[in-house]
């Protein structure tokens, strides 16, 4: 099981995904739900799952393949500090 924070950032790569593909995604990878069981609940072919679930994982793994090449964000309190704002995501989870 992931912690508070790989938590946070799984929520924020999610929440990044437009949502028919998020859909598509949490359906199948997350609740495990086979791709004829997503579509009916998504109401609509199942090719479109595949295909929602499979653009879906290109972008996560792009997002992921970005953000390992770009340096790491400082401390939170070191960029409260800094004057750097959180993300309104980080907020939701937070409080």
């Amino acid at each position: 099981m992931p912690g508070f924070e790989e938590g946070v950032a799984i929520g924020e790569l999610l929440a990044a995904l437009p949502a028919p593909r998020r859909e598509a995604f949490v359906l199948t990878q997350l609740l495990g739900l086979t791709y004829p069981e997503a579509a009916t609940v998504a109401q609509c072919p199942v090719g479109t799952i595949r295909s929602r679930v499979a653009r879906a994982r290109e972008t996560l793994i792009a997002q992921l393949t970005s953000d390992e090449e770009q340096p790491a964000d400082p401390e939170p309190a070191e960029a409260a500090r800094n004057g750097a704002l959180r993300s309104p995501a980080m907020v939701v989870a937070v409080a």
